[in-house]
Order: structure tokens, then C-alpha cells, then sequence
């Protein structure tokens, strides 16, 4: 007859796998894909931060940090101060050698023309430490409405892994 204490009490499971105690090594750059949401709070920025430097530590992406960290910041404060009562949401990738962060936020695209460049000119002038850390790193960033359901904008920057020398 089968029971389920057919096997000996201590016997070494054979289904599931038993985490060794090594340390452990850093998973490949290349596999990092990290997101969350977060309310539209100025300590949503010091949240996304930490969130970042851990990533990137547990990535082996640690020269990337400092900018990463930085850019992460001014990306989630210009969002909320752009959409001070919806989330934000911080997607963080990186792939062939870059790394890409993502905010969106729930600010919507405006009809009218001109009140359409006033908030852009807006956003861009909340973005110029961020603007001027992406170029001086080499890579390159950008503003446009966000591809999810719920509308709003999307700013990205890709920020490459080796730092441009000039």
C-alpha cells in the first residue's frame, strides 16, 4: 500500500532542489528586467533609487550605478511633479550592453496645440540635470506618449554599459 510516509522521514528530496550554502554569484547583466509601481510621491524617487542600486549590484552592473541611480531620480521626480496624484511605474532593462530605464506616468497628451508644447517645454525643463547626466555618459534619451492602455507619457533613457570617452 502507498502512503505518503512511505519514504523514510529524512530522506534527501529528489523533486525539488536544495540551495547549496556558497555564495552567491552575481546573475548576467543581460538578464536584468525590473519594474514596480509607485504612488505619485516625492519619496517615490529615494524608493526607485534604492531599487536601482540593488539591481545593479545584483547584476554585476555596478558601473552603471552612480548614473543609473541618478538618472532613475530625475526621471521619477519630473514624473511627479507632472502627475502628482495618479502611480508612476520604473522599468529597468538591460540588454546588449545597455542599460534602459523607462518611467511612465498618467499625464495625459493635450488637444490643443500650444498647450501641448507649454507642458512639454515644461516637463523637458524639469529634465535638464537628467539631460545633461545621459549625454555626458553617451547615451540618449527621450519624451512621447506611453504605449499602455491607461495613455499618459513615457520618458526613457538608454544609458550604455562602457562610458564614452571623449
Amino acid at each position: 500500500m502507498l502512503t505518503p510516509f512511505s519514504a523514510p522521514f529524512f530522506a534527501t528530496p529528489t523533486a525539488c532542489p536544495v540551495a547549496l550554502d556558497h555564495p552567491a554569484q552575481p546573475a548576467p547583466p543581460d538578464g536584468l528586467s525590473c519594474s514596480m509601481t509607485l504612488p505619485a510621491s516625492a519619496r517615490s524617487a529615494g524608493i526607485a533609487r534604492q531599487a536601482v542600486r540593488a539591481a545593479l549590484h545584483a547584476y554585476a552592473l555596478d558601473p552603471l550605478e552612480a548614473t543609473a541611480v541618478q538618472a532613475a531620480s530625475e526621471l521619477m521626480g519630473s514624473a511627479w511633479r507632472m502627475d502628482p496624484y495618479g502611480e508612476l511605474y520604473l522599468s529597468l532593462r538591460h540588454r546588449d550592453d545597455a542599460l534602459r530605464l523607462i518611467v511612465y506616468d498618467g499625464h495625459p497628451a493635450h488637444a490643443q496645440p500650444r498647450l501641448a508644447a507649454l507642458c512639454e517645454a515644461r516637463r523637458r525643463a524639469t529634465l535638464r540635470v537628467f539631460a545633461a547626466l545621459v549625454r555626458d555618459h553617451g547615451g540618449e534619451w527621450g519624451v512621447g506618449p506611453s504605449r499602455e492602455p491607461g495613455g499618459g507619457t513615457r520618458t526613457w533613457a538608454t544609458l550604455p554599459l562602457r562610458v564614452r570617452t571623449a
